[in-house]
């Protein structure tokens, strides 16, 4: 999304993608095999992270944003299509977390009442 830490952006970027993509790797060996939706959207995240990882190794330049947005000269972000699947797994799989906590509340409480 056109972030820049100067020099140090693709040594930074590199090993931080690294570290997430284990996160990710634990996040998914922890997630129930009936979840389905949670592991594709872990895939989602780990393929935009794998993409932008290869860009970033590959290319002198970096990762190379692409996607501009934005109304007459207002311009929003710069992206491209790895960081969508990161942006729109991550706000996902928040919600599937909710979900899967919410739902252990519940079932929690309703082992208490019994």
């Amino acid at each position: 999304m056109g972030m820049s830490l100067g020099e140090w952006s693709r040594p930074a970027f590199t090993v931080i993608a690294i570290v997430l993509l284990g996160a990710m790797g634990w996040l998914y060996r922890r997630t129930d095999a009936s979840n389905r939706i949670q592991g594709a959207v872990l895939a989602f995240i780990a393929a935009g992270a794998v993409g932008n990882l290869i860009d970033r190794i590959r290319h002198a330049r970096g990762v190379t944003d692409f996607i501009d947005l934005g109304i007459g000269n207002v311009r929003f972000w710069t992206f491209n299509v790895a960081d969508m699947g990161i942006t729109l797994g991550a706000i996902a799989l928040a919600f599937t977390m909710k979900e899967v906590e919410g739902g252990r509340r519940r079932s929690k409480r309703v082992e208490e009442v019994l």
